[in-house]
């Protein structure tokens, strides 16, 4: 069984998100940014990382604004798969509950595309634990996509049943091994909305 270890990171969503890990009890303040202007944009990406650094965890995962998510209880869009096979998790979205961004967003010179991290939230079907909140963080950090990140948390009544947080994030290549793509995508006319939403997968 996987061991939590203790951290505490702050994450820079608008300097108000932090995160804190004891034992394999969690106490986590992550609060969505406050509505702001602007058409929002997506994510989409898929690949694998190494949880326990030795058995794979696949994913794939979406998140975004669609048609006025956010405004008046119109829904995120998104998606999520995962499966680690370790402990043979399998993991399936019901339904996302908030997308928003951390840090600043930036442009891949390659492609012209946004660069930058969005947390996915939402609530999902485990086959270990049952019914669950879900928090994704994803990051693209540019093409060739060997530097983008993914990592995933699983509570139930506010308490960790599952978490790839911890050390460094997971990235699809390099020193944590792992492959795959991120991509963030720029606005569009059919992402209007607002970042925001709720993740209590994320929030004590």
């Amino acid at each position: 069984m996987r061991q939590f270890v203790t951290i505490r990171r702050v994450i820079g969503v608008l300097g108000i998100a932090s995160l804190v890990l004891v034992g394999s009890f969690a106490m986590a303040d992550i609060t969505p940014p406050p509505p702001f202007g602007g058409m929002c944009d997506f994510l989409t990406g898929g690949g694998f990382i190494y949880p326990s650094g030795a058995d794979k965890g696949n994913f794939g995962v979406g998140g975004g604004c669609k048609n006025g998510s956010g405004i008046q209880s119109i829904p995120y869009w998104g998606h999520l798969e995962y499966h680690d096979h370790g402990i043979d998790l399998n993991v399936h979205m019901i339904d996302i509950t908030a997308y928003f961004p951390e840090g600043d967003t930036g442009t891949d010179p390659k492609t012209g595309q946004p660069t930058g991290t969005r947390w996915v939230c939402g609530t999902a079907r485990s086959d270990l634990y049952g019914d669950v909140d879900f928090a994704v963080r994803a990051s693209d950090a540019g093409e060739p996509g060997t530097a983008d990140e993914f990592d995933i948390q699983l509570t139930q009544n506010g308490v960790i049943v599952y978490s790839t947080f911890g050390g460094t994030h997971h990235k699809l290549g390099g020193g944590t091994g792992g492959g795959g793509n991120i991509q963030l995508h720029g606005p569009n006319p059919s992402t209007t909305g607002i970042f925001g939403g709720s993740c209590p997968a994320a929030a004590e």
